[in-house]
């Protein structure tokens, strides 16, 4: 039997030849790829100067030591299925801060929407005109009342809330176009969160005591009697202690602070991505067109480097 030949493989050489192609492509139109990336670039650029600087304040804080403490004596009174204290933990620091109610509470008592849309909010009439995504979909027609949805919607992506277990510190930030208006902003959700706490606290302080004062009286047994007054003493202090506004809910680690620099848009670095991504673009484009080019009328697109017989 004749021995066959051994070819060796060709997967490597074509690959390279066709690496090669496109880097010929590239010297070729090189200079058309820059034009058009320089152009998407400025551009780019230019579309980012329309917005506006965006500034972020922060404010860090932690539970107050009274609401981190717990009573081993107010087991009894839990069992009754009474509600005891507030949030002990930056759990519940966190889901209050995040809570729709309390964006609402916020937007509805300082009115926001000047500081945050000023571009389309009139303070005169209390409207603001719908985005102009929404008039492109036909979804508002018209300038209207903001709604507390609006403000649900706001909150969610301007405000910020994040929890380190570690450190036992919950950070509160807003995003807003004004410096000194994220630091106001992020200063009114402290002041309506501790009102919330607050109100809750003492809600709950009256409630327990009228449970208490009843179950005192309709219990004959001495030992249980004066557990109860001890509970009701205890519920009482709880009342003074809510009434204490300054170290009630949580204590202020830092407080927010007007910000000296925008935290966005970053218009070099959004351009310079735009440039580099356009100019692949660009090559990817220039050699599609040289391959479909290459094309014979009676061959299939894309056929390159076929030999005719």
């Amino acid at each position: 039997m004749a021995k066959m030949e051994e070819h060796p493989p060709m997967g490597n050489w074509e690959d390279e030849v066709d690496l090669w192609k496109y880097f010929a492509i590239l010297r070729k139109v090189w200079w058309k790829i820059v034009l058009i990336s320089l152009t998407t670039g400025v551009v780019t650029l230019l579309f980012i100067f329309t917005k506006p600087n965006i500034y972020q304040a922060t404010a860090i804080i932690t539970p107050s030591m009274d609401e981190k403490r717990q009573n081993p004596a107010m087991g009894a009174l839990a069992s009754f299925g009474v509600t005891i204290g507030g949030p002990s933990n930056v759990e519940g620091l966190e889901s209050l801060f995040k809570s729709n109610d309390l964006a609402v509470r916020v937007f509805r008592k300082y009115n926001l929407w000047p500081i945050l849309f000023a571009d389309r909010f009139d303070p005169v009439t209390g409207k603001m005109k719908s985005a102009w995504t929404n008039r492109l979909l036909s979804r508002d027609k018209g300038p209207g009342s903001p709604s507390d949805w609006d403000a649900i919607r706001a909150a969610n992506g301007l405000l910020k809330v994040s929890v380190n277990k570690r450190a036992g510190t919950v950070s509160v930030s807003f995003e807003s176009p004004s410096a000194e208006g994220s630091a106001n902003i992020v200063k009114y959700f402290l002041e309506e969160g501790k009102s919330r706490l607050q109100e809750e606290a003492l809600d709950r302080a009256i409630q327990n005591k009228k449970f208490i004062e009843g179950q005192i009286g309709k219990t004959v047994d001495a030992l249980n009697r004066d557990r109860l007054y001890s509970l009701l003493s205890q519920e009482v202090e709880r009342e003074m202690m809510a009434r204490n506004r300054e170290q009630f809910g949580f204590s202020v680690i830092d407080s927010p602070r007007v910000p000296d620099r925008k935290i966005k848009p970053n218009r070099s670095q959004s351009a310079i991505f735009v440039m580099v991504l356009s100019f692949f673009a660009g090559w990817a484009y220039f050699v599609v067109r040289e391959k479909s080019g290459d094309a014979g009328p009676g061959e299939p697109r894309g056929t390159v480097g076929e030999e005719k017989r």
